[in-house]
């Protein structure tokens, strides 16, 4: 018998099942992978695991025993820690308070907090200055910081939502070699995940899709994967050679001169989060960076502070409101004429006769029905009003589009970008992740 186990589980919202019968067991010293496509219930699963929604059938087994967890804060002390795709950490307090925030080790003396939480950090390999704001820290950086702050509690459990496909590069092997660590300490780690390549990173393997919960073999491959959800890999999206639609000199001050036809699609490639800022606010003129509830974003905003304005929310504002840390955004723009715009620095806000909040691009495709993991999410005129705005708009500015998409989803994006084309309008998309350069018409060089 493993560390926890799953019989019969089920959960309903609002009429609709998200998931039935998902019997699923981890072992101590591994690392269990669930994979599924956006929209499939891993999420509401998890959070159905560590305390934080309670299950409508089934029950949950830990260490032989059945447990009705009712929160997370229960689920904690017995051993069941999670990191959610919500962002969890505190900008303005630094990396020991986050740490030791609802411990009984977070005391006035923060030359023994700073102490304590250092040599815990080095466990990891984790170089971050305690007395450091995390406000501060990058977005990879923040994650990391997550799982450090789940893991400080020595859960038996660690289970971590969807994290693989936010990070880049060094920060995931940094979290793989943070896992490795748990699994040689006898925790059973638990990864979400849509990603065919980190599916196939685990000791085990499970897919959840609207049928229920399967195991999938060991020597599972990423093609295997790709060719149950009966995707291709590889996306070409074909240019359409319009009028010039915008110039801009010295883009966001960098030197880079940006143009812009209609029909085109462009990747502005960025090296930094920096100039991933510089470029978003150039173009968009908004600021995505403190308005939206996102780890690159820097601030975490209370939900019903977001909402409580606004009367009832939907339950698709409910769901991609919650789940914003782990996606990319999309910016919709009407543009006033058809002429050339031709300015300096950024997209002048004279050129701009309509500009849409930024949505996550989950939402974007949920909206224009591309997906049919969100479809009863949706509302009737929530579909007619994304419908009204991508028919309205002539610019659309994509920044890290691919952060949490499923491979179905990326083909649907596709799809999109291809009409948008085909309707002789134009997109930029802009992001340090070079995948996306398979997306585009043009890549323009890599900002410095």
């Amino acid at each position: 018998m493993g560390i926890l186990e799953t019989k019969g589980l089920g959960k309903t919202f609002g009429g609709n099942s998200v998931f039935r019968n998902v019997d699923i067991e981890l072992e101590g010293g591994q690392l269990t992978v669930l994979g599924g496509i956006n929209g499939s219930g891993k999420s509401i699963l998890i959070k159905t695991i560590s305390g934080d929604i309670r299950p409508d059938s089934g029950k949950i087994i830990f260490e032989g025993s059945p447990v009705d967890l009712t929160s997370i804060v229960q689920a904690r002390r017995i051993g069941i820690s999670a990191v959610y795709q919500e962002y969890m950490l505190v900008p303005d307090l630094t990396v020991a308070e986050n740490i030791l925030l609802g411990s009984r080790k977070f005391t006035i003396n923060r030359r023994k907090m700073n102490d304590q939480v250092s040599r815990f950090l080095e466990q990891f390999g984790l170089g971050f200055d305690p007395s450091s704001k995390v406000s501060s820290f990058s977005s990879d950086d923040q994650v990391l910081l997550e799982c450090a702050a789940a893991a400080f509690y020595g859960p038996k459990v660690l289970i971590l939502d969807d994290l693989f496909s936010f990070l880049r590069g060094a920060a995931q092997m940094k979290l793989l070699e943070m896992i490795d660590s748990l699994k040689k300490g006898g925790a059973a780690v638990l990864v979400t995940t849509s990603d065919p390549e980190v599916m196939v990173l685990g000791d085990r393997l499970f897919f959840l899709d609207c049928s229920g919960i399967k195991p999938l073999p060991l020597h599972t491959k990423e093609s295997d994967i790709l060719e149950m959800l009966g995707v291709s890999p590889e996306y070409s999206i074909e240019s359409v050679e319009g009028e010039p639609l915008i110039d801009i000199d010295n883009l966001a001050d960098t030197g880079i001169d940006l143009s812009l036809k209609r029909g085109e699609i462009l990747f502005i490639s960025c090296d930094n989060e920096v100039s991933l800022r510089e470029f978003t606010r150039a173009l968009t003129r908004q600021d995505p960076f403190s308005e939206n509830t996102v780890a690159i974003l820097r601030e975490a905003k209370n939900f019903f502070e977001r909402f409580s304005s606004r009367g009832h929310p939907s339950e698709a504002e409910k769901y991609f409101s919650a789940n914003l840390k782990n996606t990319g955004l999309v910016s919709q723009i009407m543009l006033k004429k058809s002429r050339n715009f031709k300015s300096k620095r950024s997209l002048k806000k004279s050129f701009i006769l309509n500009k849409e909040s930024v949505v996550s691009v989950k939402s974007f495709l949920a909206g224009l029905g591309r997906v049919s993991g969100f479809s009863s999410l949706m509302r009737d005129e929530d579909k007619k009003l994304s419908h009204l705005r991508f028919d309205a708009c002539d610019l659309f500015i994509f920044i890290r589009p691919l952060i949490g998409l499923d491979p179905v989803s990326t083909s649907a994006l596709a799809e999109v970008l291809q009409e948008i084309v085909d309707r002789s309008k134009a997109a930029v998309i802009i992001s340090d992740d070079i995948k996306s350069g398979k997306l585009c018409t043009r890549i323009m060089n890599k900002c410095k």
